[in-house]
């Protein structure tokens, strides 16, 4: 199995983005009994443990094939049988591979859809998220965003508040995600710039500020339902 077969059977396509280092992939990770047998062989015990540990059969089968994909991805760039990685964790839970610590990549799955992003020559972080109407989107943003970013969302209504708040959080969740870190940093020590098709960082404090300048975000293409983000450090 390759993910060159998954993107001819339908399952997986390449997403665009800007930096020619920088490779996407959005995965189906609905559950799929053909391909979910195909892929459970790929994953470690310890990956298999984990995915158990979902309650629904449903969350689990996307857990699973997601894994699957990544390993696909990482183990042709790195010339290794993808069920032969050894992925080490950093410090927040980020995975790498010793053996290759110039090859970057991250992966974010949500509803039926994973985000996959490689990079041969910076650190990258991807967030996909599926849009949920059923949130409190300005008490969220008070909540985690910086002051101007709350204002945005306070100033709008309906679908474009929705899609202002998640282009805002999956460009946040991207660009902790490329430095490894995660929510451990504060959401509000950068704020996040839209604009009609792209995005702008602009740091305001906290330990991350020095190296925010070389950050380059960027939307990605997903389903009418879904906001998705790359980070690239």
């Amino acid at each position: 199995m390759t993910i060159a077969q998954w993107i001819q059977s339908g399952a997986a396509r390449r997403a665009a983005v800007s930096d020619p280092a920088a490779k996407l992939w959005l995965v189906e990770a609905a559950p799929d009994p053909a391909r979910l047998a195909a892929a459970e062989p790929l994953l470690s015990s310890d990956e298999i443990q984990r995915a158990d540990r979902f309650y629904r059969l449903e969350d689990r089968a996307r857990a699973v094939l997601s894994r699957a994909a990544l390993r696909l991805i990482v183990g042709e760039a790195a010339g290794i049988a993808p069920e032969k990685l050894a992925f080490s964790l950093g410090p927040f839970g980020k995975p790498f591979l010793a053996e290759r610590p110039d090859l970057h990549f991250n992966v974010s799955h949500s509803g039926d859809l994973a985000l996959i992003g490689l990079s041969a020559e910076r650190m990258i972080g991807v967030d996909i998220e599926l849009m949920r109407e059923n949130l409190d989107e300005v008490e969220l943003a008070r909540m985690f965003f910086c002051a101007s970013e709350h204002r945005l969302i306070a100033s709008k209504a309906g679908a474009a508040q929705l899609e202002a708040f998640y282009r805002i959080w999956t460009a946040k969740e991207a660009v902790l995600k490329a430095f490894g870190i995660g929510v451990a940093a504060s959401l509000k020590d950068f704020e996040v710039r839209l604009s009609p098709g792209a995005l702008a960082i602009w740091p305001l404090a906290g330990r991350l500020a020095p190296a925010l300048a070389g950050v380059q975000i960027e939307p990605v293409a997903a389903p009418d339902s879904y906001a998705a983000t790359v980070a690239l450090a």
